[in-house]
């Protein structure tokens, strides 16, 4: 059956004369013209309809960036620098600016503030300024570092030039040793890695604890220097002075200036 339709087929092919194979190549040509012509036509269509629906996806996303009078983002993220020269990141739940001042500070809910050498700041609201490197804080103010210290407080201020963390409001400090601390204020300095307690400073450590107006701790040397109106109380006595100085790794006290002891 094969051999004979290829037999009708190359008989077919002898009796076309030269003006019907012309006309064959005239209309196989047309044919692939006509068919590339169309695939590149639907091609254009699916690829322009993709595109006016990216563009129609795009004007919708961008519609939700504004409400009101302000510019609204979800889940940004700011990158600052220090003085030093090292990174820091900003982060929140979402931030809103004005439109009428469309580089002027940030609203966050929720922020976050981390930088390069571990610290990191949360809080129920901030305000990011971009121009200065700034981070206003404010409600349940959370300072922790990498090495274990770990603060509290109403409202807090960053600032990168000098890069430090000013905590205010019923601030408490727990150090990785297990000493704990208050104060009017407190501010960590990143670059020097010290923690100034400032107004009514209270440090609790074993078996008693030191007031004063203002006490300082290097995590360098692991030591708290207290400084004014020193009051000490523990199981041995009290004790009054113009400084003290108390390391957390050999627990020792040591008190100078003044000093006024009375044992139990």
């Amino acid at each position: 059956m094969t051999t004979l339709d290829t037999h009708a087929i190359h008989s077919a092919r002898q009796r076309m004369t030269p003006n019907d194979a012309r006309v064959r190549t005239i209309r196989v040509k047309t044919t692939r013209v006509v068919f590339l012509a169309g695939a590149a036509l639907s091609t254009l269509l699916l690829v322009g309809s993709v595109i006016w629906r990216g563009v129609q996806v795009a004007a919708i996303d961008t519609s939700k960036l504004v409400q009101g009078d302000q510019f609204v983002m979800d889940a940004p993220e700011f990158v600052g620098n220090t003085r030093e020269g090292k990174r820091l990141k900003v982060t929140g739940l979402k931030a809103t600016r004005s439109i009428s001042d469309p580089a002027g500070a940030v609203r966050l809910e929720k922020p976050k503030l981390e930088t390069s050498d571990g610290s990191v700041a949360t809080a129920d609201e901030g305000i990011w300024s971009q121009d200065v490197q700034t981070l206003a804080l404010k409600g349940n103010v959370v300072f922790s570092r990498k090495t274990g210290e770990r603060a509290t407080g109403l409202s807090a201020m960053w600032t990168s030039d000098p890069s430090v963390l000013t905590l205010e409001g019923g601030t408490q400090i727990v150090l990785p040793s297990g000493e704990a601390a208050t104060a009017q204020s407190l501010q960590w300095d990143e670059a020097k890695g010290a923690v100034a307690l400032l107004g009514n400073a209270r440090v609790t450590f074993k078996d008693g604890e030191a007031t004063s107006d203002r006490a300082y701790f290097d995590k360098e040397t692991r030591t708290l220097t207290g400084m004014g109106a020193i009051r000490i109380r523990s199981q041995l006595g009290t004790g009054a002075a113009d400084r003290y100085e108390y390391n957390t790794q050999s627990q020792r006290l040591r008190l100078t200036g003044n000093v006024i002891a009375q044992l139990n």
